[in-house]
């Protein structure tokens, strides 16, 4: 067992993650910046922006950790109390932190925005902490030496502002100061089987993580299989590591923490290749998704939501007989968006979904859920199929995903 010294919580402040408004992600974010560090999160507490509730909370967690990071309530407006509550918490005051004035005043003067009273308030921190810088937003972080060896942090809530002060301050700090056993970590990337398969398949292929952790962690259309160990396990890491990707094979799409399109957008890069999209129940799902990745420009040729039959007859030109004797949700429909999509846009790979997404419009024959996807290239064209289980964003998921490993596949040769 590894045995780890320094504990570590998180107090997240807001009453919008407590009432569905917003999703709570710092934990998270938090977590997996601890990892690498030999550290894990112990406990996470979410409170709403009530003065007692922040006091109490901290007081808690300040009674059983050595080192606590509170987020949120740093801002300008009048919820923001975090601030306040900590000063009555640790009998101290507020005072004004001239160079984060001074870096609010400079953002104010860069967006055209007034200095007012509720901006000024965000450089107030308190006394004896040691000010943490923000690259991204206006209100600082802080770090606050405590007795006992606790160490209290204030960080932003909002989630770009958190993880870049967390990076910048946090983990630097936490390197030099915390007493943790050294962890290594492999991760696997799959894209197609979900857990229960990859489990079955371990399980039958005889594979045993010996002295190390093996976790899972699912989303639609991808999980990602990790294994964890003290430093000194290197080389059973590396035999181990090497036995998943020899079990789980073309499923496989990445060795790291890596998005899948960020994956096929390399791989078009590096060929110098493009690709266009026609979406149906995906409704421009995959574009979005290839578009989000830095340098898609090269490589993204543009696409089609061809939503109804018409249309797709009329900027696909799929043929009408098609649709009526096959009906839209199709292998031959699918088929000829593909083709037809990469001819319109003169790309090297098409690909194209069509399906039933729900709730409603299923029949026996197509049932909700039901997804025909395709890629066409100067090759030929490839179509699958597959009644994805949810609701209908999760249907649309899965799509998406399957889509564009489809073309990851083709890239890599093994399709």
């Amino acid at each position: 067992m590894l045995r780890f010294m320094t504990t570590v919580e998180l107090v997240a402040t807001g009453s919008e993650l407590l009432n569905g408004r917003t999703v709570n992600t710092h934990a998270q974010r938090l977590a997996r910046a601890l990892m690498p560090l030999g550290l894990r999160l112990s406990r996470e507490t979410s409170v709403p922006d009530d003065r007692a509730a922040i006091a109490d909370a901290v007081r808690g967690a300040l009674g059983r950790a050595e080192v606590v990071v509170v987020t949120g309530g740093l801002g300008p407006t009048a919820d923001d109390v975090t601030r306040e509550a900590l000063a009555d918490l640790l009998h101290t005051k507020l005072t004004l932190d001239e160079p984060s004035l001074d870096h609010i005043r400079r953002r104010c003067e860069q967006y055209g925005q007034m200095l007012t009273d509720s901006r000024r308030r965000q450089a107030l921190v308190l006394e004896g902490a040691a000010v943490l810088s923000n690259r991204i937003g206006a209100a600082p972080g802080e770090r606050l030496e405590l007795e006992g060896g606790r160490t209290l942090f204030l960080l932003p809530g909002p989630p770009r502002e958190f993880e870049a002060v967390l990076a910048d301050h946090v983990v630097p700090w936490l390197r030099e100061h915390a007493a943790a056993a050294p962890i290594v970590e492999h991760v696997v990337m799959v894209c197609g089987p979900g857990e229960s398969d990859v489990i079955e398949r371990l399980s039958a292929a005889g594979f045993e993580p010996g002295p190390l952790d093996l976790a899972y962690c699912a989303a639609p259309g991808q999980l990602e299989v990790r294994l964890t160990g003290s430093a000194d396990v290197g080389p059973a890491l590396a035999e181990r590591a090497r036995r998943l990707r020899e079990i789980l094979g073309s499923d496989v799409y990445a060795e790291a923490r890596e998005d899948l399109v960020a994956v096929v957008g390399r791989l078009l890069a590096e060929r110098g290749a493009t690709v266009a999209v026609a979406e149906s129940c995906t409704g421009g799902w995959i574009m979005q998704r290839l578009t989000s990745v830095p340098g898609s420009s090269a490589w993204f040729r543009g696409g089609v939501v061809a939503y109804a039959n018409d249309v797709k007859s009329r900027w696909l030109e799929v043929p009408e007989t098609l649709l009526r004797e096959h009906g839209a949700v199709s292998e031959p429909v699918a088929r000829a968006m593909a083709a037809a999509v990469r001819a319109r846009f003169a790309a090297d790979y098409g690909l194209a979904t069509t399906g039933v997404a729900g709730p409603t419009g299923g029949t026996p024959e197509h049932p909700v859920g039901w997804v025909w996807w395709a890629l066409a290239d100067g090759r030929d064209t490839v179509a699958r199929s597959r009644r994805f289980a949810g609701d209908r964003e999760l249907v649309r998921q899965w799509a998406a995903q399957s889509t564009v490993d489809l073309l990851r596949r083709r890239l890599q040769g093994v399709l």
